[in-house]
Parts: C-alpha cells; structure tokens; sequence
C-alpha cells in the first residue's frame, strides 16, 4: 500500500489594483481572506482534493462584497452586473467556465456544475444561468451582487462618459496543491468597471487568467483584456515546460507583460508546492500557506517597482527608473540588483559605489528637472528615491512642515517629518543603549572645522554649546539623537565641517567621507536595536548644514502563529511644490505614462555610458586566475554563457525535437584532416600510447549518432574543440563548439540554423539586454539581426562565391587561391572579403557554392558543376564567418571521391565509408562557434576576451 503524500501548498489571491484602499478597507481585506486560508488549510491538511478547496475559497471569497466577483461585482456599462467564473483540474484535465452570468449566486459553483454535468466547456449568458438553476444552484436577482460602494464609482466613472474607466479591484482566485499531490486552479470576477455587455474576460478562460495541469497552477487577475490578449497564465507554463523554475518562469512571463504598461499579477505553485506571486500593479491582496511556510495574509506591493520603459540608467549594482507613483514631478526610484540585499547589508566598498552612483543620478535629475536640489529617501531595504524638490527658491530658506508624527514600530514607511518633543528620561535612555553600541564616552570631541562665531544649530552642537544627546562622532563627523524624533532612535548626522545642506552639490571627497560615516553609523544603530533595516534620509531644509538623518526600523514582534496583517499601504499626495517634508509613501498613480516614457528616454540620452572592457588579463596568464574573479566583464560573460547554453538546449529540444549525442574528446579521424580545403590544423596527441588526436569537431560523430535511431530529426552537442593554429583575434586552441547534424538537404540546414541565431539573439534580448549594454555599449545590432530577417520573408540573405567575385567591391585583396598560383585548386574569400560582403548587404549573409577545393572533403558536390563546387555556406556576421554549414555526401562512392580529389588518405575514414554502405542518408550538419558568436554579440574584435579559462599554444594558465 503506498504511503500517502503529506506536502501541500495553497495560494488566495483577492485581486490586484492600482489605487489604494483606504487602511481600514485594506485590513477589512485582510481579515476576510484570513478565515478562508485556515479553512482550507484545515481541509488540505484533512485530505481534501485541491479541486474541493479552490472551489470552496472562491465561493466565500464570491460572497464577501470586498472583492469584484459575485456580491461586490463591478457594475456594467448599462449599470448592471455580469459575472464569470472558471475552475481547472489539473489531475484530471478537467475544466469548466461560465461568462456574462447575471444571476447566479455564485459562478464558480456553476462552473463546477459544467465540469460535472455539462457536455461543453463553457457556457455564456442566459444559458448558464438556466443551466445552473436546472441543476439546483442558488439564483438571486441581479441586484444582490451590487454594493454600495460599486454603485457610487460607477456613478463617478461610467455614467460620466468624459471620465476615464478604470479597472476594478478585486478579482478573486486560489490555486492549490493536495497531499494527493493533484493541483488545481479557480477565478471569478465582475470584470471591468463600464465594460460592454457581453465582454467575456480573462479569468474564466483556460490559459488565459487560469492554468492547471499536473504540474503547475495559475490565476491571474489585472487587465483582463491584455491578459487576455498575451495569454498570460499560457506563457508561465510555456516557462516552466523550458524547465525554469516556478519564481522564475512567473517573473520572466510577467516581466514580458509589464511592458504594456498595464496591471497584472499572478499567483502560481507548481507539483513540489513552490509559489510565486508576482505583480505590476500597486497592491495584490493574497493569502497563502503550505507544510512548509507558515500562513500569511498579506497586501504585497508590486514586484516591479519600475517598468522597464521607465528605465534610465543602470550597472552592475543598481537599476533606476522614473516612479509611475510619484509625489512629485520627477521622482525616480533606484534599487538594488541583487535581490534580497538591503541597504547597509551591502559590504562598505560596494555602498560606497552606489552612493557615488546615486549622487550622478541625483544630480542628472537636477538638471534635467531644473530644480534646485533633490532629496534622497530610503526606508534601509533595496530601494531609494530620488525627489527632486520643486519650487524653491534660488537662495536657501527654511522651508518645514508643522504636521508631526511619531511611530513607535514601522508602519510602512519613513518621513522626514519632526516627531513631538520626546521624554528626556527616555531620550536619555535611548542615547545610552546607542553609546553602549558605539563606545562613545565623554569628554567628547568639540572640534569643529570653520568659524568658531557660525550660529548654525549643527555647528554650535558639533562645538559643544548646546546640550544634546549624543550617540557617535569621529575625526571628521558627529551624531545626535534628535529630541524631536517620529521614530526611538532617530539620529542625525553631521560633518565636524559647515557644509552646504545639499548633500549631493558638495566636493566628492566630502561626500564619500559622508557616506562612509553614514554607514559605521547605521550598523551601530542597527546593532543597538536589533533592527535588520535603517532607513535614510537626505533633505537639507531645516537646517542648512549637511546632514543625514538615520532611522531605525523597528519592526513588530513576528507571531509564528498569527495572521495579524502588517502594516498597511498608504498614499502620499501628489505635489507640485516641496512642501518641506519627504515620505519613502508612494503618490497616487500618474495619469500621463507617456510622459514617464519620454522622459526617461531623455535621461538615458543625458547619462554618458561607459562600457565595461576586458582586462586583456589573458596576456599574464600568472595574473589571469585572479583577475577573472573580480572583473565585470567576466562576470557578464559568465551570465551570457549560461544564457547561451541553455536558450540553446531549448531550441534544440523543445523548437526542432533534436536529441543530445555525447560525444568524446578524441578522434582518430579528424573533419578537418591534412589536405586541400582543411580550414585548421590538427592538435595530435599521445593518449596512453595511442596516437590520436583532440577533436577540430566531431561532425563525424553526429553523423554516425544520427543513425543509430531511424527517424530521428537530428542530433546535437555543446562541446569542446580544438585547433592547432596559433592563437589571434579570430582563432583559439581551445573553443566551445554547438554542432548539430540533421536529417535533410542544405535548404533544410540553412532553415534551421537561422532559426537556431534567431532564437538565440531573441532569448539574449529578452533575459540578458542590459548585461549586453553594460559590455556592448547597444543591443541594436541584434535588433538589427532580427529586423533584417523579418524583411527578408524570415530568412537572410544569401550569395554564392561567383556572384561575390563579382561585385565592384571585391578587389583583389578580397580573394585568394587555395593553392598560391594554381587556379585549379579554386579560389576562397578573404576576411577583408567577408567584411566587405557583410557591408555589402548590410548585415549577416550566408556566403554559398563554395569552390570545393576551398572546403573539406565531406561537402556534397553541387550537381552539374563537375565537382567543382560545395553544397555549404557560412554565415557572416559582425566582420567574419561565425557558423559554417554543409550537406554531406549520400554514398560511401561519392565520399571516395572526395578524399581522393583532396588528397586525403582513405583509411582513417573506412568506418566512414562502412557507415554510408550501412546506412545511406541524406544529412546536413552545421557548427557555431560560441565565442565567435559572443564576440559579435558584446561588439568585441578579440576572441580570446571571451575565454575565462584559456588554453593557448605556448602558454600555461593556473587553471
């Protein structure tokens, strides 16, 4: 009897939305999914199907008027309700959907009843609705699923046909995942505010809003129509069938979405009971839990702080981007790229580069924006913002807020606002439990730098004038406790020097003396408190004197057990003039996108880009090992490989259904042997006595391998090569090689092999375009690629050797003889004639009907050109051949031939010739190298940068 599966995993979600509910409507949010989440873990953990559990969480999710689906639906353009719901077994194969429902209590009862009953997969309108009361489900008057606050936005927004529409919130679903290890996935809305009678949207729709299969589940809520349109919930499970994982399948597909500008978020859990839950949208109300993970009811803001057409700078460490939540005009977000990592957790190098960082970019909006100065605020995670501060005047005047604020633990986010005057027996205490930290005793230094008569607030503390609570100082800086705090243990720091209050106009020098103080500061505060976070601000308008104000986050004791919601999500006003405070709050959501688009393309022309270059370290192989660990370029080169690689095993598998051939590393016949038309020189060696060699390809092996399995399609490897030529900028002794050899004619090799580079470039584009700028400074030469394939019908152009030789450009520099002064041996293109062709046709061009004597022997001969020409071709790109390609002979007879008319000798290739006896075919093979290939893509003249691991003639490298 086997054992029952005892893991599960569940997610709710209770819609996405880019307004923001008021904090009580939030907590009302949360406090109705929490119920439903321990009802349906309690009946996951009781052995309940998946199926039953999505089923009755979106029932009661449908019965509570939070939420847009059945009572609370959004309201049609006519001021009526249509509702649709849809339930998908990922067990059985199992789904059933209603649409434009009107009066059935609860849809997705009646898409179950569907599943159950129905012979169609969905049913629309009246007849779902007749259908669903024949089968005994509750019917109500289409009244019942109004709610008050529903009638008065529709008032406000449809009705008033000069008024924009907006998506409604609250669109509901869960996924899930049984101990039987089944999943299962469900949605139901109201749709969109003001829709059309008769619009049917994404959530009921399989793989659209919703997906399930045995390994995966998906429910989406956001703008249905674009969700719709991109089938989304399709394109994660395209991801995961690519063999991502869950987080990354979902991010990739929403990440891909998120360029429309418009909201959506999923929740997703794939057979081991991981979830994902990503969303471009403000807020995403969810509730998940699993034998793993402790449940959590949670209002999650996005996972794309910044669009990607908003971008407009980025490195190695940071990503920044104007905010479509802004305060004010201009406000850029900047976080972090490695996830997870907060602010002061970052190594005191790596903070003090993206502070240097962050003062270029303060300053470009500065400019841009013609403001007097910006402001930075952090709340100590992975993210800032850049405020630029309108309205001020040229000469510096105090400009404060008398609104106050105080809180004791974090509630979502920082201010820069003064707190009512705190209890000096508390400030006192707070003062001593910061000095145990930081070892600050008296006497404490008074030196200050400057005038001994400056009056500055800061500088009269610095010098000891003023009582004050300090906490820290050093040679340069001083720390005090504010008395004034909205949060225990906020502190402001000063230089011992009167600097200007706009942190980001003073001397470098001083700033990173600054920065570097700041961050000895927050680790001690951070340490005092046993806090993970310190939030930042810089502001400057109370006092001018440069300081930086430090903010422990106090977080609320964590209750394993509870589902008390955390704090809530606010909104910031939107102003047009500073109004003498910063918020780390996000404003409402900015009407005009357009306008975040083209400004952030303005800023990407302002900001200089400097490419990452190679450090050329393969010319001290003793310095190699080492300098490879810290270098950029590396680093990138690292990601790209990895990205190559895979996005290559992809296409083979899952694009043309090839199958993988392991290979050796030697051969005892080598495809590029001595003999008219070997393009490389053979690399012998003495393996435990046997005189073989390292393999140029192993071409020959995928031929061989092609045939053990009839009707295959064709079989490929990733492989090492080697060569024996000395290494330049266009040869290397040691290469990676992708080979594959498939079932077909040259057309048919020349289709896929296009289709493998566009695959490729694309793949590149979409996950690694800005490690390819930070190395290749563009990625419009691969947009350029794929736009010249486009207008070609999808394919690239091609020419044979005698219509080259023929154009005026092709002087004699352009070509040679294969043999010096022997024209019978044929003639070959130079690389100044592949330049010159590849200017020619303004981009990659297939180079064909080679002279055969110019190639290797295995090449099929052209018919009726009496051998003398090859059915191959080579791909140029960039400024040289990249792939090379070929049909082979068909008879061991016409392979005789060949090794004879190149003066190859025949016995090393007897099993060639058996295998053709054996098994004639008719095949075409092709190989790229990947670091030629790489060259083109990063925009880069020297091969040997794209190693790091090299192995070149002559030389030893450490590893």
């Amino acid at each position: 009897m086997s054992q029952r599966r005892q893991s599960w995993s569940l997610i709710i979600h209770g819609g996405c939305t880019n307004s923001c509910p008021d904090v009580e409507t939030q907590r009302e949010i949360q406090r109705s999914l929490g119920p439903v989440l321990e009802k349906a873990v309690s009946a996951l953990k009781a052995g309940a199907t998946a199926k039953e559990v999505v089923i009755s969480a979106v029932t009661a999710l449908e019965d509570c008027p939070l939420f847009n689906a059945g009572k609370g639906a959004a309201l049609t353009i006519e001021g009526d309700h249509e509702v649709e719901a849809g339930l998908v077994d990922g067990h059985s194969g199992s789904y059933g959907a209603v649409s434009c429902v009107t009066t059935t209590k609860n849809p997705i009862l009646a898409a179950n009843a569907i599943i159950q009953h129905g012979v169609h997969c969905m049913l629309v309108g009246n007849p779902a609705d007749d259908k669903a009361q024949r089968l005994g489900l509750e019917t109500v008057p289409n009244t019942c699923f109004e709610t008050a606050s529903r009638r008065a936005y529709w008032e406000s927004t449809s009705r008033n046909r000069q008024q924009p529409i907006e998506l409604e919130s609250g669109t509901v679903g869960a996924v899930a995942l049984d101990i039987h290890g089944h999943i299962a996935a469900a949605g139901s809305s109201g749709g969109i505010a003001g829709k059309e009678k008769g619009r049917v949207g994404d959530t009921a729709l399989l793989g659209a809003g919703l997906f399930a299969d045995a390994k995966l589940g998906v429910a989406c809520s956001g703008a249905g129509d674009e969700i719709l349109r991109q089938l989304l919930a399709t394109k994660i499970a395209n991801q995961c069938s690519r063999g991502f994982d869950i987080e990354n399948a979902t991010r990739r597909a929403v990440s891909q979405f998120a360029l429309t500008g418009k909201p959506c978020a999923v929740v997703a859990l794939d057979s081991r009971g991981e979830f994902s839950m990503q969303s471009t949208a403000r807020l995403f109300s969810t509730a998940s839990a699993s034998s793993n993970h402790q449940p959590t009811v949670d209002m999650s803001c996005t996972t794309y702080p910044v669009l990607p057409q908003h971008v407009f700078f980025y490195d190695q460490q940071i990503l920044a981007g104007l905010s479509r939540y802004p305060t004010t005009r201009g406000q850029a977000l900047v976080n972090l790229r490695q996830p997870g990592v907060h602010l002061f957790s970052l190594d005191r190098e790596n903070f003090l580069e993206v502070m240097s960082s962050i003062k270029y970019l303060a300053l470009t909006l500065h400019n841009f924006y013609n403001v007097g100065r910006c402001a930075l605020v952090s709340e100590g995670n992975g993210s800032f913002s850049i405020v630029p501060l309108h309205g001020l005047e040229k000469s510096w005047e105090a400009v404060t807020s008398n609104e106050k604020e105080f809180q004791e633990t974090f509630q979502g986010y920082v201010s820069s606002r003064d707190g009512p005057a705190m209890d000096s027996e508390r400030l006192a205490q707070i003062a001593a439990t910061i000095r145990q930290e930081t070892g600050l005793e008296k006497p404490w230094n008074h030196h200050f730098k400057g005038d001994h008569g400056d009056s500055n607030l800061f500088a009269r503390l610095v010098r000891g004038e003023l009582p004050q609570s300090r906490v820290w100082e050093d040679k340069e800086h001083v720390a005090f406790l504010t008395p004034f705090a909205n949060t225990p243990g906020f502190t402001v720091l000063v230089p011992r020097e009167h600097l200007t209050s706009d942190i980001f106009s003073i001397d470098d020098a001083e700033y990173a003396k600054l920065t570097d103080a700041t961050y000895t500061l927050a680790g001690h505060l951070m340490k005092a408190f046993g806090v993970h976070r310190c939030g930042m601000i810089f502001e400057g308008f109370e006092i001018d004197y440069a300081h930086v104000k430090l903010i422990p986050i106090h977080s609320r004791e964590a209750h394993s057990q509870s589902l008390e919601p955390g704090p809530m999500t606010e909104i910031a006003p939107y102003e047009e003039k500073y109004q003498g405070h910063v918020t780390s709050l996000n404003g409402p959501l900015l009407r005009d996108q357009e306008s975040l688009v083209l400004d952030a393309s303005s800023l990407r022309k302002m900001i200089p880009y400097e490419r990452i270059q190679p450090p050329r370290s393969w010319k001290s192989p003793q310095e190699h090992a080492r300098v490879v660990l810290s270098a950029s370029w590396y680093k990138n080169l690292f990601i790209i490989q990895d990205s190559l690689f895979h996005t290559s095993v992809d296409f083979f598998k899952l694009g043309v259904n090839y199958k993988y051939a392991f290979v050796p590393a030697t051969t005892n016949a080598i495809s590029s042997p001595i003999g008219l038309g070997s393009d490389s020189q053979s690399v012998p060696i003495d393996l435990l006595g046997q005189k073989t060699y390292l393999a140029d390809s192993m071409q020959f092996a995928l031929e061989y391998t092609l045939r053990i399995e009839d009707g295959l399609n064709g079989v490929y490897y990733i492989n090492t090569s080697f060569r024996g030529e000395d290494s330049d900028a266009m040869h290397l002794n040691q290469f990676c090689h992708v080979e594959c050899e498939l079932a077909g004619d040259f057309d048919q090799g020349i289709s896929v092999a296009e289709r493998y580079v566009v695959s490729v470039i694309s793949s590149l584009l979409r996950d690694q375009s800005d490690t390819i700028e930070a190395s290749a400074g563009t990625t419009e030469h691969l947009t350029a690629f794929l736009e010249l394939y486009r207008q070609h019908d999808q394919n690239l152009p091609r020419t044979t050797l005698e219509e080259t030789l023929s154009l005026p450009e092709m002087d004699q520099t352009c070509w040679d003889y294969v043999v010096p002064d022997d024209k019978a041996h044929g003639r070959t293109i130079t690389r100044a004639g592949e330049r010159k062709l590849i200017e020619h046709f303004g981009g990659a061009v297939w180079l064909t009907e080679m002279d055969h004597l110019s190639v290797p022997f295995y090449q099929a001969y052209i018919p009726s050109t009496s051998r003398s020409k090859a059915r191959c071709a080579d791909l140029l790109l960039g400024n040289r051949e990249v792939l090379g390609l070929g049909e082979r002979h068909v008879s061991s007879e016409e392979v005789r031939v060949a090794l004879k008319q190149h003066e190859v000798p025949e016995e090393p290739y007897k099993w060639y010739l058996d295998m053709r006896d054996q098994k004639e075919m008719k095949t075409t093979g092709w190989g790229m190298g990947l670091e030629r290939f790489l060259a083109w893509v990063l925009r880069h003249d020297d091969i040997r940068d794209l190693v790091t691991m090299p192995r070149m003639k002559g030389t030893d490298f450490l590893v």
